[in-house]
């Protein structure tokens, strides 16, 4: 009977232990790290970006197919959270593939969100690609109607600092890949 209490005791005692205490995606304020939280969509909100979308630029044409992240601890942050992964597809004029990375795990995307703008409903994103010299920035995006059928994407591309591993080493500016648009575009759900 003392083992079976004690058993017990300790199923209860590690079931609290592990308990996350859930806050909402827009939770503004500092949260305290490794401390079980876990910053969950609770309003559903992410779900609406989820899919495949499309867009156009410079005579390029991208499919960004994104994908909702649950529950997964985030080691820069600290905590569990709820996120959109993205990978995309960059096709010339002739239907070329110039960039593809669709084949990645969601958790191996190369686009990343970081939650909503507080100010705005922004959802903001950072895009790291090692495979281009690590190449990477921030992602803004917002719904251009109510039907959430369409969405303001702009990437702004941080400034790269290349070295002679990188293949584009000698490259002028103007020739660097361009896997993602620099011009605000908008995509229509697939």
């Amino acid at each position: 009977m003392k083992n079976i209490f004690f058993l017990l005791f300790f199923v209860i005692s590690c079931k609290s232990y592990t308990q996350q205490t859930i806050v909402p995606l827009r939770t503004y304020t500092v949260i305290p790290e490794n401390a079980g939280y876990y910053k969950k969509d609770t309003n559903n909100e992410l779900q609406a970006f989820e899919g495949t979308w499309k867009g156009t630029w410079n005579n390029k044409t991208i499919f960004i197919t994104f994908q909702k992240i649950v529950n997964k601890y985030d080691g820069t942050f600290k905590y569990n959270r709820d996120y959109i992964a993205g990978k995309f597809k960059t096709l010339d004029g002739n239907g070329n593939i110039l960039f593809d990375n669709t084949f990645l795990s969601g958790n191996e995307a190369k686009i990343e969100g970081i939650g909503f703008q507080n100010i705005t409903d922004k959802y903001l994103m950072i895009y790291v690609d090692n495979d281009l010299c690590g190449m990477s920035g921030g992602i803004e995006m917002t719904f251009a109607n109510t039907a959430k059928t369409q969405l303001n994407i702009y990437f702004d591309q941080r400034n790269q600092i290349l070295d002679t591993d990188c293949y584009f080493y000698n490259y002028s500016p103007d020739q660097y890949p361009e896997p993602l648009p620099k011009d605000e575009i908008v995509l229509t759900k697939q």
